[in-house]
């Protein structure tokens, strides 16, 4: 069991290890250890079980060999969340990137963006890079790793922090790929959502990424501090259009407006006015007031351009005057006045005359 490969070893959802004798073989194998509540949740404590296998091997040789491989898996399942761990005994830097990533190292690779508001501003171009090379993203409203979506990660994740929070096992888990689910129940835990990338909003748990996109979507159409639901906010989301509206009002926008309310009056003369495969209007909502919805609410009160034809009119106005230069004497001219009967060829029709 000493000597053997990484692909032997792997862990339940119920934070077991299993080993499996035969190299290619699989079957998950027998029980070894388990996992238990360590000083954080990416660090658990393993626990030998006794039986068979594991009492021919030196019990600290085997609990050695076992973290060589639990660490190991960590770092491919969880790679850019465990590059950004700070050695014990080691002080985080001052610095804005090193402050994010801590933040977001705590939260499983999530942040709320309002806790690090403060840090945010205080990056520059140089430092954005610099936090892009960590995997980091900083949405709208959450700072996040992109590539911790993956189904793997999600459930070891899940697994990582129902240990650590002493919630039962095996931890409740969106199907694998699954942009959002709706969500059952009175105590919902949103902390163990948020931490597995699925953040809830409404009745349901939202994939993060899908999410960012949802939210970047609403303040780019945003303007007046209003914007207009989309019918691909739902096809993002996986979810019907009723559902939408929730997570919508979720995260603070207020419905002002829903064509979907408003009563046809005669119905027979509506019919045919439309191609019966036009999707219907969308709600319109008033956008959460706060910071993100600060550069919405301005967005199309900037001054027009000028038109081409006002150009085109004050540049016909300005030909043909001179610049003037500071500071140089005031110079008038005047076109000569010519008399027509001096022109030479006034001159010539005399003659011929």
């Amino acid at each position: 069991m000493l000597e053997s490969k990484i692909s032997q070893f792997t862990i339940s959802p119920e934070g077991q290890i299993f080993w499996q004798e035969k190299l290619n073989n699989p079957l998950a194998g027998i029980a070894v250890a388990s996992l238990s509540k360590g000083e954080a949740a990416l660090k658990p404590v393993i626990n030998i079980i006794e039986n068979e296998q594991t009492l021919k091997h030196d019990a600290q040789a085997l609990k050695n060999a076992l973290n060589l491989w639990m660490n190991t898996y960590f770092s491919e399942v969880l790679e850019p969340l465990i590059l950004l761990e700070v050695p014990n005994g080691i002080a985080i830097k001052d610095d804005a990137v090193s402050q994010i990533a801590a933040k977001v190292y705590d939260g499983l690779g999530i942040a709320p963006r309002s806790d690090i508001e403060g840090l945010i501003d205080k990056l520059t171009p140089e430092t954005r890079a610099d936090l892009r090379a960590k995997k980091i993203r900083l949405g709208p409203v959450l700072a996040f790793i992109p590539a911790l979506n993956k189904p793997a990660a999600v459930k070891l994740k899940a697994l990582l922090w129902s240990i650590f929070n002493d919630c039962d096992l095996p931890a409740k888990v969106p199907a694998d790929g699954i942009v959002s689910v709706k969500i059952e129940g009175d105590n919902l835990n949103e902390q163990y959502y948020s931490s597995i990338g699925y953040p809830l909003y409404g009745n349901r748990a939202v994939r993060i990424d899908m999410l960012d996109r949802v939210i970047s979507c609403v303040y780019d159409n945003a303007k007046l501090g209003k914007f207009q639901a989309r019918h691909e906010m739902a096809e993002w989301l996986g979810s019907s259009i009723d559902d939408l509206y929730k997570v919508l009002e979720a995260m603070g926008h207020s419905k002002i407006h829903d064509p979907a309310d408003e009563i046809v009056i005669d119905e027979d003369k509506q019919e045919g006015s439309k191609p019966k495969d036009t999707k219907p209007e969308l709600a319109t909502f008033r956008l959460k007031k706060g910071k993100a919805s600060n550069s919405a609410a301005t967005a199309g009160t900037k001054k027009p351009f000028k038109k081409k034809k006002d150009v085109a009119k004050k540049k016909d106005k300005d030909k043909g005057k001179r610049p003037k230069k500071a500071g140089s004497p005031r110079i008038m001219s005047a076109d000569a006045k010519v008399n027509a009967d001096d022109s030479p060829f006034a001159i010539l029709q005399q003659l011929k005359k």
